[in-house]
């Protein structure tokens, strides 16, 4: 069920995704901190409904969003009062949120994802984008480095290519954007949705706990010198197969149990 379209964000539910839309088309959807405020409460809510596995964020209108909605940054703010940080922290608690979503993240991309549109769909786990959008660090066109963009990008993609997408501020299409690994899935026209749900499907038939757990190990490998990763992999495999012994134990198998138990006798 769609809430009504006076909100900046809209909620859906088809089958085990939850579908948020930014919606403000006429301003392309650029965030303002009410829109982000909203958007930060609907991915909570998303994120504590267990009949959720998967979290998709789109635009409604022509594109997904033209990145922050700087006609509030006229507005004076200064850094003793705490105003500027207000503005920032809000875009940061979002990206954030995404990021840490223990559920699946998709960000379903037409027409445009600039500047913090971008920055948003690379903190989303995956991208699904129409052929023919574009991708693009364009604050750079003002001389303001794309900071978000910067700290997103060298986790995503190798320092040539993200370099070179910070520095210049070019606009890229949807098609070199996969070709950078920066999208998973190209859609067709008018097909964005359709196969941002069928990206959704293939992980929310798995089941929910496995997918979370491989979400959470993946982000704490990318943190760790790859030997300790490989030590966390191990343990972890190692409880998974204490708590299938556990389990099948306690199903009543008897053969199984007199089995297990005897190896534990042998080591004792």
């Amino acid at each position: 069920m769609t809430n009504s379209d006076d909100r900046l964000v809209l909620v859906e539910h088809d089958g085990y995704a939850a579908i948020l839309t930014l919606n403000r088309p006429a301003k392309k959807n650029a965030m303002s901190d009410a829109l982000l405020a909203q958007l930060i409460a609907a991915i909570r809510t998303a994120n504590a409904d267990d009949a959720v596995r998967a979290i998709i964020i789109s635009g409604a209108g022509s594109c997904f969003t033209a990145g922050r909605d700087i006609s509030q940054f006229d507005q004076k703010a200064i850094l003793q009062d705490g105003s500027v940080d207000r503005t920032v922290d809000i875009f940061l608690e979002a990206l954030t949120l995404l990021m840490e979503s223990p559920k699946p993240t998709i960000a379903a991309i037409h027409g445009l994802a600039l500047g913090g549109g971008q920055a948003m769909s690379l903190a989303c786990d995956f991208v699904v984008a129409e052929a023919g959008a574009k991708f693009g660090n364009v604050e750079m066109a003002y001389g303001f480095p794309a900071a978000m963009n910067i700290a997103l990008l060298t986790r995503q993609v190798g320092r040539r290519i993200g370099l070179e997408i910070a520095m210049t501020g070019n606009l890229y299409t949807a098609e070199q954007y996969h070709g950078f690994g920066l999208v998973n899935r190209l859609a067709g026209a008018g097909r964005l949705m359709e196969t941002a749900l069928e990206f959704a499907g293939a992980l929310t038939d798995k089941a929910p706990w496995a997918v979370r757990r491989t979400k959470s190990t993946y982000r704490l490998a990318e943190d760790m010198p790859v030997q300790g990763a490989m030590n966390f992999g191990n343990q972890l495999n190692q409880l998974l197969m204490l708590n299938s012994q556990i389990e099948t134990i306690h199903s009543g198998d008897s053969r199984t149990k007199d089995a297990i138990q005897g190896k534990i006798s042998k080591k004792d």
